[in-house]
């Protein structure tokens, strides 16, 4: 796709689609719900999304999809095939869920996706499972899940991702009587697990701390009557680097009073970026790293784990501003930014990587200097209004 630079001279009127790691995380208790359920939200829901509640219609999740909510209707769960595949998409957050529920099933699951799913590795939520007594293939998709689990005790290791202790307390009410998770490691990501927990216990899922154990237990699973998803919060980087390319305001017209991931939201927009600690926030790291590059420089630290998403981000973030003129260093897992730098035109396509994130930052950063965007259609997993979006203002 060719992007040509244009100007703006007045302010960015941008919506946000709604959050996926909310949506995503109501979609699975519904599935595991008796009562009937309605998910309201504004914007179009993105690919991720699309991804997880077609595999839950494949396991028996009947939803009435309408433009400003959905109804999910509760009871009807059952799916009568031995051998069921679930194509999860490019969304890791549904591999890693889906893996967690159909491990308490006596059935024979095959979890596959796209090429950049081919390549993840999901073997720290997978193990702990297999230790929980399941049979799992593999651990980069497709690999088949043969449940149920047979044991309750499980040492989970958090210092990679959040995601493997999100899945095996969502998947909790599947399991009858408690489950017992020994963590080890410092967390990251601890944001988008505080999420899972407070979503969990507003529907019955009771979770005990003492220290690093926690104790879940599920008597009864009852989801509120309806919720309202909000924005999508990890996008607003994206927004914040466009208008600070272009040296215009920003208005946000959809960001609701969200606090989720508001911490590291709030040092972007402050531009303190001398050196900023993105262990909880490493969907930020490539418009982070683009600002500091255009702005006062500095270093980014606590992305390790940001080398197991939709791509390596350490290095694909280093690849794309280099591909725009600019320079950066990698020091282990951390990247060092020279400040007040100029972004010119790639002499090449930009590569996109399969990854939405590094995506929009390169359309984003073409809107500026002008460039040839490699898929830029994978933007649409989180937002599938995205590149409707740019074209308007360049218009």
């Amino acid at each position: 796709m060719e992007i040509f630079p244009i100007k703006l001279s007045g302010p960015i009127h941008w919506s946000l689609p709604p959050s996926k790691s909310h949506m995503i995380r109501w979609l699975m208790l519904a599935f595991q719900s008796k009562n009937d359920f309605i998910i309201k939200f504004d914007g179009t829901p993105g690919d991720d999304i699309m991804s997880a509640v077609h595999c839950l219609n494949i396991l028996g999740l009947e939803v009435e999809k309408n433009k400003s909510y959905w109804k999910i209707f509760g009871e009807k769960r059952t799916n009568d095939g031995t051998k069921i595949i679930l194509n999860c998409g490019n969304s890791g957050t549904t591999v890693n869920f889906l893996t967690a529920i159909t491990s308490m099933m006596n059935k024979e699951v095959t979890i596959e996706g796209d090429e950049s799913l081919k390549k993840r590795d999901f073997s720290h939520l997978n193990n702990g499972l297999r230790k929980l007594g399941c049979h799992i293939s593999g651990d980069s998709p497709p690999y088949t899940i043969l449940g149920p689990i047979t044991k309750k005790r499980v040492v989970l290791g958090i210092d990679i991702s959040s995601q493997p202790l999100s899945a095996i307390i969502l998947s909790s009410p599947m399991h009858i009587g408690e489950i017992i998770i020994d963590t080890i490691g410092k967390s990251v990501s601890s944001e988008y697990g505080d999420l899972t927990i407070e979503i969990a216990e507003k529907c019955g899922i009771k979770i005990t701390k003492n220290k690093d154990e926690l104790i879940i237990n599920t008597t009864y699973l009852e989801l509120p009557d309806e919720v309202q998803i909000p924005s999508e919060s990890s996008l607003i980087p994206i927004a914040i680097l466009l208008s600070e390319l272009h040296d215009v305001e920003l208005i946000l017209s959809n960001n609701n009073k969200n606090k989720f991931l508001n911490s590291g939201i709030d040092i972007l927009k402050s531009k303190r970026l001398e050196k900023i600690n993105l262990s909880d926030y490493s969907d930020m790291i490539t418009p982070a790293a683009v600002l500091l590059a255009i702005t006062n420089g500095g270093e980014i630290t606590g992305v390790k784990h940001a080398r197991g998403k939709e791509s390596d981000r350490i290095e694909n973030t280093k690849n794309l501003i280099e591909d725009f003129g600019m320079k950066c260093e990698i020091i282990g897992d951390e990247i060092r930014i020279p400040g007040h730098q100029k972004p010119k035109k790639p002499k090449k396509p930009v590569e996109t990587y399969n990854d939405h994130r590094i995506a929009m930052t390169a359309i984003v950063l073409a809107t500026l200097t002008g460039a040839n965007i490699i898929n830029p259609e994978i933007s649409s997993v989180t937002d599938p209004e995205f590149l409707d979006k740019i074209n308007n203002i360049i218009i």
